[in-house]
């Protein structure tokens, strides 16, 4: 659906968080007189009291509507949305209305982990060769709250949430790993895929992924059509290793020379740079692209080193909300003897993927995992590890004298069970390292 398509329409914006009053203000700027309903437990907001509704109000309202934009929050597994399309009314979203204006100048990336590295690669990459992009979406931006139609491109990072209600897809799609995540809201892993994936399921010029025999890849290919390419960084030239990037014919990229840690990024690097080169129209100056990837700057939160005041290495990796990337974050550090902290809200989520990684670590270079919270308690049951009683405790323990080398946050899991926030989990983090005074000798 456009926004062309919702003049003269009964329009209700449904939800009040970040993007839905980003399409409230979009809707309103153009001439549209849209209701705001909020469900559940939603409170009203002082500033849209004259707008909005709740209760049975505001499903009447919804119910009612010749157009629905719905927020990324409200899942598909509520009632209400159910409810919904058994009544035949059209649900879209901000995403989905502004991609069908502008995907001809989008490349969009999700996936389960490394989506927001991915898509600031790509921003930071397109910058090198001397173009102007925005970057939009799910890492902060709402679509049209960063659309400049000056802009070359646009580069979205697009959530499960968010792929979901999608009826476009971008010029170029790049999906960057997929594994269990978010399932309450999806309602279980296959339709979690089945979401997320639809942002390739509309005619992509075409998608990039990991590795083209690979199960991201057979899981991208049932979606497209014969018209989208479907590639990976290898096919291009790209070779990744535990060193670096080499980019036959064109150069290398040492793993030294750049401020990403773990071949996993090195992985998200291969896919910015294949997708870049797929964008510009008559091929990317690769030489310059590589001298691009050499100042981009890590995003907070992933595989950060904070400062400490103990000489050990603590490393904020807060965002590793899922088991599969606490394995990505250890591997970083595979030579040298970890404090992993690891826990938080239990969403059920298998700890297999770290569990079988943990038994066949090479001894020398050991972990010593502290447990914490529900998901915590769930995983101390498989390994033998402390379970603290809380996170200030966890921290307090991973401060303590030891051999270890690197004290990692990479939790596995949502913080919600003691914070409001990641943030809050990571500022505590860090001034715990910035308390932190082992003797040199113990360490």
């Amino acid at each position: 659906m456009r926004f062309e398509d919702l003049a003269g329409r009964s329009v209700v914006v449904w939800g009040a968080g970040r993007e839905g009053r980003a399409a409230l203000v979009e809707l309103t700027a153009r001439g549209l007189a849209p209701t705001v309903a909020l469900t559940g437990a939603g409170v009203v907001p002082d500033d849209l009291a004259h707008l909005a509704v709740t209760g049975e109000a505001a499903l009447a309202r919804l119910a009612a509507a010749d157009v629905v934009v719905k927020s990324p929050g409200v899942p598909h597994t509520a009632p209400e949305y159910l409810r919904l399309r058994e009544l035949g009314v059209p649900v879209t979203s901000l995403t989905d209305l502004w991609l069908h204006d502008n995907a001809h100048r989008t490349v969009a990336v999700t996936g389960t982990k490394g989506k927001s590295t991915t898509a600031s690669l790509v921003r930071h990459l397109l910058g090198g060769l001397g173009l102007d992009a925005a970057l939009v979406g799910n890492g902060g931006v709402p679509v049209t709250a960063g659309d400049r139609p000056e802009a070359a491109y646009a580069v979205a990072e697009v959530s499960s949430y968010q792929a979901a209600d999608l009826t476009c897809s971008p010029r170029v799609a790049v999906v960057t790993s997929l594994y269990a995540e978010h399932l309450p809201w999806h309602g279980g892993y296959e339709q979690y895929v089945a979401d997320k994936l639809t942002l390739v399921a509309h005619g992509p010029e075409a998608v990039v992924v990991p590795d083209v025999a690979g199960e991201v890849a057979r899981l991208v290919a049932a979606r497209l059509g014969p018209a989208t390419r479907l590639l990976d960084p290898a096919a291009l030239g790209l070779v990744v290793t535990d060193d670096g990037v080499a980019w036959q014919g064109v150069g290398e990229l040492h793993a030294d020379e750049l401020a990403l840690r773990g071949r996993h990024n090195l992985v998200n690097l291969a896919l910015a740079l294949a997708a870049v080169d797929v964008l510009v129209e008559g091929g990317a100056d690769r030489s310059a692209l590589l001298a691009a990837a050499r100042t981009f700057a890590p995003l907070a939160h992933r595989l950060e080193q904070v400062p400490s005041g103990d000489g050990r290495a603590w490393v904020d990796d807060s965002l590793a909300t899922a088991p599969e990337s606490v394995v990505a974050a250890l591997e970083t550090y595979a030579d040298r003897r970890v404090v992993l902290l690891a826990g938080g809200a239990d969403r059920g989520l298998s700890f297999a993927p770290l569990v079988d990684y943990l038994a066949r670590r090479d001894p020398a270079a050991g972990v010593s995992t502290i447990a914490v919270g529900p998901a915590g308690a769930r995983l101390a049951r498989e390994l033998d590890v402390r379970l603290a009683p809380d996170f200030a405790t966890a921290l307090t323990w991973a401060s303590a004298p030891s051999d270890a080398e690197v004290v990692l946050l990479s939790p596995g899991a949502p913080s919600f069970d003691e914070f409001a926030s990641f943030e809050e989990r990571s500022a505590a983090f860090r001034a715990a390292a910035g308390r932190s005074a082992t003797a040199p000798d113990a360490r």
